[in-house]
């Protein structure tokens, strides 16, 4: 081929790379009008040229200045963005599958290393990115739950397969001719949230840094309705701001502080409080996040450590004095396990739990425990049917139970 031949293809593909309808600013012509002269010379200039279209890194990277080479800046800002991308999700579910040959010895042979392939990697990272506003905001605003402890960051497709749903059910006795419904459900609205805060400079992967936070209001409903006899059971309401941490001791960090208003299914009793809880998630103790890969048994542990203070006003049919304060202290620790992974589409999964609170006014201790066995009824996991048994008093209702129930749940 000769090199007017040569220098006529190069021209025509650069002539289509600069005047394509899919180009943005990074191929406009006059960013690399180095002196400012209206035109492109032969020399550095188009040089600097060919090299951003060969090399990404370079186009990304080569703006303060641009001259075809990377600043120490510029290298800072390559290890900085390395840094933020490394704790995204999509990079922490493939470090996920690495780590698990890891857990004994934190080293492993080579051979039993399998790493996906690092385009795969980029194209979920985009694909991400791609799903998030220019303001970060995940669009979802409205979901439903069993718990409001299952709404961290209020995310609804976090952990939606293995969390618990609203369940309602309507029971009616002929004998006693009596109809009641139990209701357990929390239903929370999301007023602000920001979940891809930057990743400040000079930060790393051992410094805890602040990225994403929310703002929601809620309904938690948890009790028996009475259609021909008194009804029993809370309704709080309440407003929680919640901060997201990456990095530091572990993967993730939820810390939750919020005000709140309760009463009773009746209207009658009326109280108010406020309470602070903390949620570790690092996918390397099998806390907060499913380890995915195993066929036979997947597995994770959530701890949720709450401080809850109380002030009641007037009764009503809860079980707990008028006037007076309380300050329960303790944690909601809870084991999901996915049976069968492969075989059922992670669809079938158990679940035990301990809601363990010490009173600091009345000094009493309460606890509650509690197992299920749940299965999903579509792929996504926004409906359920379980059978679960429940053990011990609720700090709240004061009451102790031993139940056990079959349930349809819903989860949005």
């Amino acid at each position: 081929m000769s090199a007017r031949c040569s220098t006529a293809g190069l021209s025509a593909i650069l002539w289509l790379v600069l005047h394509s309808p899919a180009a943005g600013q990074d191929t406009d012509a006059s960013r690399f009008d180095l002196d400012r002269d209206g035109f492109l010379e032969a020399g550095k200039e188009m040089h600097v040229l060919a090299l951003h279209i060969s090399s990404p890194i370079l186009r990304q990277y080569d703006n303060a200045p641009l001259d075809g080479r990377l600043s120490d800046n510029e290298i800072a800002m390559i290890y900085a963005d390395a840094e933020k991308k490394a704790v995204s999700r999509a990079v922490l579910g493939v470090l996920a599958l690495v780590d698990d040959k890891l857990l004994e010895n934190d080293r492993a042979p080579v051979g039993e290393i399998k790493i996906p392939d690092l385009t795969s990697i980029d194209e979920a990272l985009d694909t991400a990115t791609k799903q998030l506003d220019p303001e970060c905001e995940v669009k979802d605003r409205f979901f439903i739950r069993r718990d409001k402890i299952d709404m961290s960051i209020y995310n609804k497709k976090l952990g939606v397969k293995e969390k618990a749903g609203a369940s309602f059910v309507l029971d009616r006795d002929f004998v006693d001719n009596v109809t009641s419904a139990t209701i357990d459900a929390a239903a929370a609205f999301v007023l602000f949230r920001n979940t891809c805060r930057d990743f400040g400079p000079g930060n790393d992967l051992d410094d805890a840094f602040a990225s994403g936070f929310s703002l929601a209001t809620y309904a938690d409903l948890a009790g028996n309705i009475g259609f021909d006899e008194p009804s029993r059971g809370n309704a709080q309401f309440g407003l929680d701001g919640q901060l997201e941490l990456q990095g530091g001791l572990f993967r993730y960090q939820y810390l939750t502080a919020g005000v709140y208003v309760l009463t009773d299914f009746d209207g009658n009793g009326f109280a108010y409080g406020g309470e602070f809880t903390w949620e570790p998630v690092d996918e390397r103790l099998h806390m907060g996040i499913t380890r995915r890969g195993n066929p036979w048994l997947e597995w994770y542990w959530s701890p949720i450590f709450r401080v809850d203070g109380l002030r009641t006003v007037d009764a009503g049919s809860f079980n707990l004095d008028p006037e007076s304060n309380y300050v329960w202290l303790g944690a909601d620790i809870e084991f999901t396990a996915n049976l069968l992974p492969s075989m059922f589409d992670q669809r079938l999964y158990a679940k035990a739990f301990a809601n363990l609170y010490w009173e600091a006014v009345t000094y009493e201790f309460t606890d509650q425990y509690g197992a299920g066995l749940f299965y999903n009824i579509d792929p996504a996991g926004f409906t359920s049917v379980s059978t679960e048994y429940v053990y011990g008093t609720d700090r709240k209702e004061r009451v102790h139970e031993e139940a056990l129930t079959m349930r349809l749940n819903f989860k949005y």
